[in-house]
This record gives structure tokens, C-alpha cells and sequence, in this order.
């Protein structure tokens, strides 16, 4: 089974119509906030993620790309 690594933010095609500010005020955070995760200078939290997943009616797991990366076999 392969692992699986965290890759780029996908927020920015789930917000749809809905703008970065309104998000950030349905989430309680800070604008700066859905900024730094969007620009994948921060990772958005699993708590943050399953909140966001309700406002967006979609999945935590959706928030990003997930990159599969082999196991190292064990000798």
C-alpha cells in the first residue's frame, strides 16, 4: 500500500462563487488565515478542514491533493 502526502490547497476551486472573505466569516478565522492556506503557506487543520467541509458541502479530504509516494521496502 502506498503512503499518502498532503500536496497543494484546492480551497480556491471549492469556494465556487463564494469569495476568500465571506469563507473566512463563515469559518470564524481570519482572512489572513484562508490567505496562508491558500497559497499553501500554512496548512489548514483537520478541525478547520471538517468545518470547512460543511460550509462547502464537500469532503475535509477534498481541501487538498493527495499525492501517493511508495513504500520503502523493509529489508
Amino acid at each position: 500500500m502506498a503512503l499518502l502526502e498532503r500536496g497543494r490547497c484546492r480551497l480556491h476551486i471549492l469556494l465556487g462563487d463564494m469569495t476568500p472573505a465571506e469563507f473566512a466569516r463563515r469559518m470564524d478565522v481570519s482572512r489572513a488565515a484562508v490567505t496562508m492556506w491558500m497559497n499553501n503557506e500554512r496548512d489548514m487543520s483537520y478541525e478547520n478542514a471538517c468545518m470547512g467541509a460543511r460550509i462547502l458541502n464537500c469532503h475535509a479530504e477534498d481541501f487538498y491533493e493527495l499525492i501517493e509516494k511508495p513504500r520503502k521496502k523493509k529489508r
